[in-house]
């Protein structure tokens, strides 16, 4: 008798080899084409171009959130 798999982690390797070759092969492709992705998106309406206004805001919420944070770090330090 002729022992297919000498060890128990040898089935796993090979299923391990297969599941990696089909990725790469997966990988490569695309299942669905350019124009079908975009019907997807054709009734979405587009994002507003940024102004100078709404490219502050993030700023300003950091610069909130760092004045805040360092405020409760002196808070706890007195405490």
């Amino acid at each position: 008798m002729v022992q297919v798999f000498p060890s128990e982690a040898s089935p796993t390797r090979l299923v391990g080899a297969v599941l990696c070759e089909r990725d790469e092969e997966w990988s490569g492709s695309r299942y669905f084409s350019e124009e079908k992705i975009s019907e997807l998106y054709e009734d979405r309406p587009k994002p507003e171009p940024p102004n100078e206004e709404r490219s502050e805001e993030p700023g300003l919420v950091a610069e909130q959130a760092i004045k805040a944070s360092l405020e409760l770090a002196d808070r706890m330090e007195a405490a």
